[in-house]
Formats: structure tokens, sequence, C-alpha cells
């Protein structure tokens, strides 16, 4: 037969506290030793910010080259280039730049930087260039060189010329050794005018003279 429960007079049995059972002292103070010594880990270094250079905002960019287009003449206008050289033109219009040419017959000629034999026009522009023989209604030279001039106006501006027979001249920094005019002005150095011209003429054909009349060596 089974045995009765103890009695527990109505309450619950108490339960008996556990004992803790330690290791002895001198195994603890081993652990702890070793605990000790053991390294401990090492600490993640943080992350070191990079820092990038600002070199300002960015430069545009350059911009393209102006496509350059053949321009064709207009009016008749004749355009010369530096290949045209000793060749003559007949035109209404001649613009010449950089360029040598014997003979133009036009009635506006504009000749920049080269030179020019003979030109006949109404109106001539010459810019750093030298004309040999020039016969127009207007002749403008600047900066340049003009052997001989005859016209109704001419402006000179920084030039020389050898001859000038012309109605009105103006002239700035310029000369002139020949000069023949109704009118003058601006500032124009003048080796000889017509007075001058006169006379050397007078005295260079009594001297051509005498040389001729000289007999002949025997």
């Amino acid at each position: 037969m089974a045995e009765d429960p103890a009695p527990t007079n109505g309450h619950r049995p108490t339960r008996r506290p556990r004992k803790r059972i330690y290791p002895p002292p001198e195994q603890m103070a081993a652990q702890r030793a070793a605990a000790t010594a053991r390294p401990k880990p090492a600490k993640r270094a943080a992350p070191v910010a990079t820092i990038e250079p600002d070199f300002g905002p960015e430069a545009d960019a350059p911009p393209a080259p102006p496509v350059m287009s053949a321009m064709e003449p207009v009016d008749s206008a004749a355009l010369a280039t530096a290949d045209d050289d000793d060749e003559s033109f007949d035109a209404e219009n001649v613009e010449l730049r950089l360029s040598a040419v014997g003979m133009v017959d036009a009635g506006d000629v504009s000749f920049a930087q080269g030179a020019l034999g003979a030109v006949r026009a109404d109106n001539v522009a010459v810019d750093r260039g030298a004309v040999g023989a020039t016969l127009a209604n207007h002749v403008e030279l600047s900066r340049g060189y003009a052997r001989s001039i005859v016209a109704r106006e001419v402006q000179l501006d920084r030039a020389a010329a050898r001859i000038v027979v012309a109605a009105d001249v103006k002239a700035e920094r310029s000369a002139v050794m020949f000069l023949v005019a109704r009118r003058v002005a601006g500032d124009v150095r003048v080796l000889l005018d017509w007075r001058g011209a006169v006379a050397f003429g007078a005295v260079a054909g009594v001297i051509m003279g005498l040389l001729r009349r000289r007999p002949p060596r025997a």
C-alpha cells in the first residue's frame, strides 16, 4: 500500500534553499589573474574623413571659333589677294589687300598693304601701301607713299609723295617733294612749290643747253 503523504496542515511544503558551491579560493584567484592578463580587443579607429580640394566653379568652355565663310563681291566688285600679282583690273569697285597689281581702272579703289603701279578711278583710298601714278577725283593716302598724284582733292595723313598736282590739298604730318595746288591746309612739308619748280626747270634747261653745245672731243 502506498504511503500517506506527509501532513501539510493545508500549506505548501517549504523548499529547502539550494547551496551554492564555489571553487576553492586558489582556483578563483588563478581565474581572475588569467582574465586580467588576457589582452583586451583593440578599439576600432574612427574613419578618417577625406577632404576634397575645392577648385572653385568649373571654368566655362572657350567659345567655338567663328566659321569663316567666303565672301563674294557685290555690285561688280573685284577682290584681290596676295596671289594677284602683275595683273590689271577693270571693274566698278576694286578692293586690294596684300597685293601687287600693275594697273587698275575702276570707279572706287581701296588699297592696303601692297604695291600698285598705276590707278585711274573716281575715288582712291590707299592705306599703308605704295602707288606709282594716280589719276582720280578724290585721293586719300594714309601712312603710304605715292610717286605722282593728279586729282581734284588730295588728303594726306602721315604720308609722303613725290609729285602732287591738285586743286585742294589737306595734309597732316606729311611731306611732298613737288606740290602744285590752289589751296593747301594742314601740316605739310613741301620741298619745292611751283615757283621753285619753275626756277629749277629753268636752271636745268640752261645747263643741258650748255652741255649740248660743248664740242665733242677729238
